[in-house]
């Protein structure tokens, strides 16, 4: 299951009508949208944030799902005029954080539509080329030398995901919003932006991590199930946690049928109660 994660609202939108994901009912802090296939995450700015956002989101996974997931952040970037159009898409081979003075090496991608690569600094303030009304950090001559793309969430984003993805699932792409005017840039604006290069990034994005075999769970077990169980009307919160019983004895016992529940039962049941019921008593076949 490929995962998603955007700094703002109006970067995920055109992707959230893409994918038709819906928000998942869950205790934590941050929004996740989710489908049978796909993942998509908000964290709010800043890099602190989106650290937080990965951790919140891993802890909704495996240990076999992280090996299996493709994460990726994407959103804009404010650049130097000398890097391109306002629109050009970069993935990003290095990234430094400007407070801490660390960089992180993601792995390259190997095959794109989208060909550039450059470098990313992530700051924690919004930076501009020069001081205005709006009180953005303004750099030193050999600062400004030094940067290519710019943003607030990257080193976060990368940091974090490394401790808990493999390298190689892991990809970063910034398109150049502005040359760092000192101005914000309008969430249609940036929607719009973020339309403009979707079609083609889904293509990579959904393509299936090329060492992740087919997973008989996912592609014919769990679809079965869910077909047999539509009628029950799950939260995500149920399905999400009854999936994971269910793949647990299946890595267990992987040539042996999946347990059934009590099929007669589920005309009898009449409140969330009664469907909690059913669910638990299934779990105690899962997990013996």
């Amino acid at each position: 299951m490929p995962a998603l994660f955007f700094a703002l609202l109006s970067e995920a939108k055109p992707w959230i009508q893409k994918t038709k994901v819906t928000p998942l009912s869950h205790s934590g802090k941050f929004r996740i949208y989710r489908n049978e296939s796909t993942s998509i995450i908000i964290s709010g700015t800043g890099k602190m944030a989106m650290a937080l956002a990965v951790s919140e989101f891993v802890s909704l996974l495996s240990k076999d799902e992280r090996n299996q997931t493709k994460v990726w952040n994407l959103g804009i970037a404010g650049a130097k005029e000398t890097l391109g159009k306002i629109g050009d898409f970069f993935w990003v081979h290095k990234i430094k954080d400007y407070a801490t003075d660390k960089d992180f090496y993601p792995e390259r991608i190997v095959s794109s539509s989208f060909p550039k690569e450059t470098s990313l600094t992530t700051f924690d303030k919004p930076i501009a080329k020069q001081q205005n009304e709006n009180r953005f950090q303004v750099l030193t001559k050999e600062e400004w030398e030094s940067v290519s793309l710019v943003d607030m969430e990257g080193s976060g984003f990368f940091e974090a995901a490394s401790l808990y993805f493999p390298l190689e699932n892991i990809a970063i792409g910034k398109q150049i919003s502005d040359y760092l005017e000192g101005t914000f840039c309008k969430e249609d604006q940036v929607k719009q932006m973020m339309e403009s290069i979707l079609d083609p990034l889904y293509e990579e994005w959904m393509t299936p991590l090329p060492w992740v075999k087919e997973d008989p769970f996912e592609t014919q077990i769990w679809p079965e199930l869910c077909n047999q169980l539509n009628s029950l009307r799950l939260t995500e919160t149920m399905r999400h946690d009854l999936k994971k019983s269910l793949r647990f004895f299946h890595l267990r016992f992987p040539t042996s049928p999946i347990p059934s529940p009590q099929w007669e039962t589920i005309p009898k049941i009449q409140s969330k109660l009664d469907l909690k019921i059913f669910l638990d008593d299934w779990k105690v076949k899962l997990h013996v």
